[in-house]
């Protein structure tokens, strides 16, 4: 089995290390905390002094740090990846980081000869050490060719999102849905108080009778030909519901900006629509 390197052995990197040592690999390893390196040994995995002495040893790395800086640390600092990468390595950019910086790792790695592409994870460490990872790609199609058996030693799946750096703007678009959504259930639940119902109340409503959100059909949702991303407005939630909705919270001096702002989308959703 190929020997393979892991720059960054947290929270998110030690579960991406038990997937690999549980499917038979060799990893080599780096992280500048001591304890993330004694986690490594522990688990198996061979140390290395430094990201680019990891490099210097294996043709495939993943690397797993928590932000733009780290990963531009890690891979063009000093002892970073690129010092030690030989050419026809491999560099996968798990983070969760700008597309920009991706392009710029890239392109610093490719006057090397070395190629890099982001691989970026949806799923937390527990999700991880159950095998329920999903990797989402941007790379070429023979980059991610080459990744995905690697990547599927990690992971239930991997999809491949288009060109460099769409596999930064996939993960960071899922996470603006999950965010998003515990914001306006907040303000929701606050609605819900002003109008005599107790949050928690509410959110076991919520729960109830949650019918599997829009993910789950978006073909009845949104055109399925991919000619227009806007959302069929042929019901009652745009022009009257959240509008209703908002009344309340307004009623009871309840601060829904959030709210708000869904109030004048829904209305330009409408009118567009209309004129279709």
């Amino acid at each position: 089995m190929e020997r393979t390197g892991l720059v960054g052995v947290g929270a998110m990197g030690s579960a991406l290390l038990e997937r690999l040592k549980l499917a038979g690999g060799q990893v080599v390893v780096f992280d500048i905390a001591e304890k993330a390196m004694d986690t490594a040994r522990s688990l198996g995995a061979e140390l290395a002094e430094s990201s680019a002495a990891v490099a210097e040893q294996v043709k495939l790395i993943d690397v797993v740090v928590r932000n733009d800086e780290q990963m531009l640390d890690a891979t063009l600092g000093k002892m970073g990846i690129l010092e030690g990468a030989k050419p026809g390595t491999l560099v996968l950019l798990h983070s969760t980081i700008s597309p920009d910086t991706t392009k710029k790792v890239a392109e610093a790695a490719k006057a090397r000869g070395v190629e890099a592409i982001d691989a970026c994870m949806i799923g937390v460490p527990r999700v991880v050490r159950e095998g329920g990872l999903s990797f989402v790609v941007g790379g070429t199609e023979e980059q991610f060719e080459r990744a995905k058996p690697h990547l599927l030693k990690m992971a239930k799946q991997a999809l491949h999102m288009g060109p460099l750096g769409t596999g930064n703007v996939a993960k960071l678009i899922k996470n603006l849905l999950t965010g998003s959504e515990s914001l306006i259930i907040h303000e929701a639940i606050q609605i819900g108080e002003a109008g005599g119902i107790p949050y928690t109340k509410a959110l076991e409503m919520m729960r109830k009778t949650h019918s599997g959100g829009h993910i789950q059909r978006w073909e009845g949702i949104f055109d399925p030909s991919g000619k227009d991303p806007t959302p069929n407005a042929g019901q009652n939630v745009f022009d009257k519901d959240i509008p209703l909705a908002a009344g309340v919270g307004r009623a009871h001096n309840v601060s829904i900006p959030i709210t708000e702002q869904l109030v004048a989308a829904g209305k330009k959703i409408v009118e567009k629509n209309k004129r279709s």
